[in-house]
């Protein structure tokens, strides 16, 4: 709970310095097909989702367990879709300061503590905390993962139709 809470204040806070940036940001974003816009409420929803997990949790809450466990699939999600981005830009980056290989290493690494993460909290004594001891695992999961599909699937049509029209 501390963890999500320190790090959704710190994701908060981030979010500011973006926003004063955003200019400079803008055509560096815009050449690997991501709108600023969408990159700064991409940041408030999981500084909030960060936060209210974390308060969820502390109060274990079963909207706690859920949110906190969302946030996992989503990290997820969204490392597994950097992944894809780094492979498609790979002969991009090869001239940087960092390789593919680096951004390959980095998303990989967060994959794996994320989905480790996710297993704890399905964990029996994790799951009962929550007062979730009914729970059916496979249906969470399943919830969870369509999602998390239908937020990605939904931010890739936002992205391209931003990017076809200028914005």
């Amino acid at each position: 709970a501390a963890l999500h809470l320190v790090g959704g204040g710190l994701l908060f806070g981030v979010q500011f310095l973006m926003f004063a940036n955003l200019e400079a940001m803008e055509e560096s974003l815009r050449s690997i097909g991501i709108p600023p816009v969408l990159l700064i409420v991409g940041v408030m929803f999981l500084a909030i989702l960060a936060i209210a997990s974390g308060v969820g949790m502390w109060l274990g809450t079963k909207w706690g367990w859920w949110l906190a466990s969302f946030y996992y699939v989503y990290s997820i999600f969204r490392n597994g879709s950097a992944l894809f981005t780094v492979i498609a830009m790979a002969d991009q980056l090869e001239g940087g300061s960092r390789g593919p290989e680096y951004y390959l290493f980095k998303h990989g690494i967060r994959i794996v503590v994320h989905f480790l993460l996710l297993l704890y909290f399905f964990k029996g004594n994790v799951i009962e905390y929550f007062g979730l001891a009914t729970l059916s695992k496979g249906k969470a999961v399943g919830i969870l993962v369509g999602i998390c599909s239908a937020i990605t699937l939904a931010m890739s049509v936002i992205g391209l139709v931003s990017n076809s029209s200028g914005t």
